[in-house]
Parts: C-alpha cells; structure tokens; sequence
C-alpha cells in the first residue's frame, strides 16, 4: 500500500508541475500545452514582432515576444510555420531549449525553466531554397492554468533572391 501511494504521489506532483522545462514534441502540431484546462479565449496579453518583413534563405531574423502592459509569463513555444508545418531552424540561447518538430530539426523554441519573464528574444534561420512566406506561431502560458494558443505574427516573406529591372536605378 505504501508503494502505491508514493507512486500515486509522484504522479500527481508531476502532473501539476506541467511542461516547467518546456513543450514537448507532442505538442508540435496543434500547439496546445498539456495543462488540462482550456486555453483562453480573450486576446492575448503579449505580443510577438519580427525585426525585418523578408529576408532571404539562410539569413537570419530576431523574434521577439514581450508582455503589453508589463505582464509576465512562464511559458512559451514558438514556431516559424509554413501552413501546418514547422520550418527554419532556431539558435540556441540562454533560457530556451530547442525542438525538433516533424523533420526538423531545432524547427520550434520553447522555455528551459518557468521562471517568470516580461520579454524573450530569439533568432530564428530560415531554411535554404525556400521561398514562401513564414508565419511565426506562438503559444504563451503565463502561468499552469491561463495561457493563449497559437498567436501569430505578421507574415514574413523568404525569398531567394530580390530581382530588381535593368532601368530600376539601383547600382551595386
């Protein structure tokens, strides 16, 4: 009896404490954290901004995510999405662990603790030959029980190159 109990108890301390260290792979597809309440419905608190509106392949862009009105948060999971599918690749940095969804690899970036925070930063590569535009999805959790799914950034445009006409007056 007293096995299952500590067993029983382990379980439940586990299951309260949540993602702390970050979202899963499972939550990949639809973004929606393990949390067993419903995410919310009004608008999100936080806001998720791009530093440039296209950029090449292989060229880098920083996303960043910060409170509106200096809230804080615990938890984030931040995705570049082309339709449904994850794409690019994130750099590692001080307070975000890394994730691979589908066939990527680093495709997501997500909280290494739960400690709470009003801004994260990260930088986000896009992938070679692609040339599409990027939506960055975001969910954010400002604590266990109350947090938004999927927000969305203003689109980004991946292009492989920039064409310019012949009279167009630019010189390089």
């Amino acid at each position: 009896m007293r096995v299952f109990t500590v067993a029983l108890f382990s379980g439940l301390v586990v299951l309260a404490a949540g993602y702390g260290g970050g979202a899963p792979e499972g939550a990949c597809g639809d973004m929606v954290p393990q949390h067993h309440t419903p995410p919310q419905t009004s608008e999100s608190p936080y806001t998720i901004s791009v530093n440039k509106n296209s950029v090449r392949p292989k060229e880098k862009v920083y996303v960043t995510l910060s409170s509106k009105q200096g809230d804080t948060f615990k938890g984030f999971f931040i995705q570049a999405r082309v339709g449904d599918t994850a794409v690019g690749k994130f750099d590692a940095a001080a307070g975000v662990k890394l994730v691979n969804c589908g066939n990527g690899v680093a495709s997501a970036a997500t909280h290494e603790n739960s400690k709470e925070k009003t801004k994260v930063t990260v930088a986000w590569e896009a992938p070679p030959e692609l040339s599409e535009t990027v939506i960055f999805t975001v969910t954010t959790a400002k604590d266990g029980g109350t947090f938004w799914v999927a927000q969305k950034a203003a689109p980004l445009r991946v292009q492989v190159s920039v064409g310019c006409t012949k009279n167009s007056g630019l010189t390089f």
